[in-house]
């Protein structure tokens, strides 16, 4: 993965439009470069009020190359016809997502661990993260969904580096079970 410089950029405008213009945009440059759109990727965004927005489909967050970024910019600047305005564009420093989950087999314990320890996308970290495991031999032949269980593994922690892998990692948690993935949080660059 080359090392690139990533930007929130905040389009106010009707959604769908601001959405089919960058992803538009983006094919027409050969769609090389990756874009993601907060909405549909689980973004934290900053405030309440973008939120509000974004559900009434009055504003996108886009996340983005800098460069391809400052030419979609460029291109809604000479726009004559489109209602579409980038009201911001922040460099992202890194990102993060926070997780935890709770297992009560061996089998699938053995998958989380493998899929949340191991082959992690370049520059990925995995921090604050101690499993713990419970093994109760007075309880075994309890149901799956009892109140107690013969073996318990749970744990938290969170993913922290560039934007790319947090985002990949984001999409590989959710649906999982198990697994419960917060929002991604972007650390924009002072």
């Amino acid at each position: 993965m080359k090392d690139e410089t990533y930007v929130e950029m905040e389009l106010d405008g009707p959604g769908e439009q601001a959405l089919g213009f960058v992803e538009g945009f983006r094919l027409a440059m050969w769609g090389e470069e990756a874009v993601w759109f907060a909405s549909r990727e689980n973004v934290e965004l900053e405030s309440l009020l973008d939120g509000i927005r974004t559900k009434l489909d009055l504003q996108r967050h886009v996340i983005l190359p800098k460069t391809l970024a400052e030419r979609i910019a460029s291109a809604l600047g000479i726009s004559e016809s489109l209602k579409i305005k980038v009201t911001s564009m922040r460099e992202i420093d890194y990102a993060e997502l926070e997780f935890r989950y709770e297992v009560y087999s061996r089998e699938e314990a053995g998958a989380v661990r493998h899929l949340i320890e191991e082959s992690l996308p370049e520059g990925v970290r995995l921090e604050d993260y101690q499993p713990e495991e419970t093994v109760r031999e007075d309880a075994r032949g309890v149901e799956l969904y009892g109140p107690v269980h013969d073996y318990v593994l749970k744990a938290s922690g969170r993913y922290v580096g560039p934007v790319p892998g947090i985002i990949e990692m984001g999409r590989r948690l959710t649906g999982q079970s198990f697994i419960k993935p917060k929002k991604v949080v972007l650390h924009h660059a002072s």
